[in-house]
């Protein structure tokens, strides 16, 4: 699964880049205010004017430091729920505990909804795995557009991961084709590792925006070269997307679209002669639909 268009190799090699442990991201804190300034004191009254100005001087000393700590105590009481409630919220806004390994087998779309997604119903499911491909591209910085492979996820501490390829005509390698979808959820310990590693993609993807990239496998001796035009790249409403083009291909295009939920990165690819934005956003809509639901 290391191709946007055939020939696609099957990722069952997980040897070279096994799963690992995800960093943790520390929360945000936060700062009191000042207190306020204390008021300036009123006129002394008549009288024995040394007395009256040495008392006068103890009670303004004594008046002013029971001010500052009443005001200092008073914005304290005011101001510390406020500032827990933030740092709760930032820790607990929008997310739901991680969700388990186990749940990934249940995240990816069935049958009908990939086949209404590209409103084809030839389309069908025609390989799936568990295990991530450790193949290196000639382009390898642009390979995380099209790409679930190790040299893409190594080091950013995903678990584990499930995909799967829907091709239309539903055959591994048809000869003429209609449709093809990939897709894919990885789980990582906590939400703010899958987002760590979003923020990368995003970069890397941005990086690639409107180059020709060759996804050859460089360590296939006399592979033909797989020349591919990258479109725009937008990162909008935590939805990262763009459109890779075949060289010579006939028109035929990838819709390549990424986000995070929760702890889990989805990816979706779909692949036609038409535009497939909509398709793929169809897709990871769903796929999102059931990461909320799991939670």
């Amino acid at each position: 699964m290391n191709e946007p268009h055939r020939p696609i190799p099957n990722p069952h090699d997980p040897t070279k880049f096994a799963p690992m442990g995800g960093p943790m991201m520390p929360g945000p804190g936060g700062q009191m205010p000042p207190p306020w300034p204390p008021m300036p004191p009123s006129p002394p009254p008549h009288g024995n004017r040394r007395l009256i100005w040495v008392l006068l001087g103890l009670v303004c000393v004594l008046t002013v430091t029971a001010v500052v700590l009443t005001v200092t105590l008073v914005g304290r009481d005011r101001h510390e729920p406020a500032r827990s409630s933030a740092i709760a919220s930032s820790a607990t806004s929008g997310d739901k505990p991680p969700l388990p390994v186990s749940a990934l087998d249940g995240l990816l779309p069935a049958k009908d909804v990939v086949r209404d997604a590209v409103s084809d119903p030839g389309i069908g499911l025609v390989n799936d795995g568990a295990a991530i491909d450790t193949d290196v591209m000639v382009d390898a910085d642009c390979q995380g557009i099209a790409s679930v492979a190790g040299p893409v996820y190594a080091g950013s501490g995903w678990t584990a991961i499930r995909w799967q390829r829907w091709n239309s005509p539903a055959e591994p390698d048809p000869p003429e084709w209609v449709h093809e979808v990939l897709m894919s959820v990885a789980t990582y310990p906590q939400a703010e590792a899958a987002r760590t590693f979003y923020t990368k993609q995003s970069a890397a993807w941005h990086k690639c925006s409107g180059r020709n990239i060759n996804f050859r496998i460089s360590a296939v001796k006399d592979a033909p070269d797989q020349f591919w035009s990258v479109g725009v790249v937008t990162d909008a409403d935590g939805v990262l997307k763009t459109t890779l083009t075949r060289e010579g291909g006939g028109g035929w295009s990838c819709q390549h679209t990424l986000n995070v939920r929760n702890n889990i990165v989805v990816r979706i690819s779909v692949c036609g002669f038409t535009d497939s934005a909509a398709a793929a956003q169809t897709l990871l809509d769903a796929v999102n639909q059931k990461i909320d639901a799991a939670a």
